[in-house]
């Protein structure tokens, strides 16, 4: 019986079979977690692009609707402006592109220009709403009079000099 019990325990065969099975677990386990990694990256990378987007469309719809008002054509064009400016225009820049391109484009109205004085005065003259003048404003002849004046309603008194 003694025969049939004697094992040999220490046979390098077993031991590097064991080792080998161990470094391919581990080996296979590398592999698992970095495709995990990849997969990870990957929907990171796909969600940063949907936010992306997400962001331009918000930005074209809230730039959107003012032109509209500013350039009239604009609404029947929607899609071809949204595209651009998917593609990096401005919403501005895109919607004239569009409707240049369209043969829409009308021009906003130029701002009126200021009225000129009819009377034919060479030099714009101010007249002072108050009729008070500062003393910056007022001629030394024009000083002298107003202190007299002053003087003459009292609101100025001269004490003994």
């Amino acid at each position: 019986m003694s025969e049939e019990l004697d094992l040999d325990l220490e046979n390098p065969d077993l031991e590097a079979a064991e080792e080998e099975k161990r470094n391919d677990r581990t080996k296979l386990r590398i592999k698992d977690l970095a495709d995990k990694t990849k997969v990870a990256e990957e929907a990171r990378a796909k969600a940063e692009a949907d936010k992306d987007v997400a962001l331009k469309e918000a930005s074209f719809f809230k730039n959107f609707n003012p032109l509209v008002s500013k350039y009239p054509g604009a609404s029947e064009f929607q899609e071809a402006i949204r595209e651009r400016v998917m593609k990096g225009y401005d919403a501005e820049e895109a919607t004239l592109a569009v409707l240049a391109k369209e043969g829409k484009y009308t021009p906003p109205p130029a701002p009126e220009p200021p009225k000129e004085n009819p009377a034919g005065v060479s030099a714009a003259t101010a007249v002072s709403a108050g009729g008070e003048k500062s003393l910056e404003e007022m001629s030394k002849d024009e000083k002298k009079s107003a202190l007299k004046e002053s003087l003459d309603k009292g609101e100025i008194r001269f004490g003994s000099l």
